[in-house]
């Protein structure tokens, strides 16, 4: 079990905590808990009281 207080890194995770925590994200996937950026945004803004500001920004193709 992990310590929620604690923020987990992947630089830092031994390999059974990366994967226990990349089979909950797969197990979430399966149930339909699925986000879009837009949705992650406003979660975020609301959790952290942060502020974003989206940003569209044109990326050229390289030639």
């Amino acid at each position: 079990m992990t310590d929620k207080s604690i923020l987990l890194s992947v630089a830092t995770m031994t390999r059974e905590q990366l994967d226990t925590e990349l089979k909950k994200g797969y197990a979430s996937i399966k149930a339909g808990k699925i986000y879009s950026a837009d949705e992650v945004d406003k979660i975020l803004e609301k959790e952290f009281d942060l502020k974003l500001t989206p940003i569209k920004k044109e990326i050229p193709c390289p030639q």
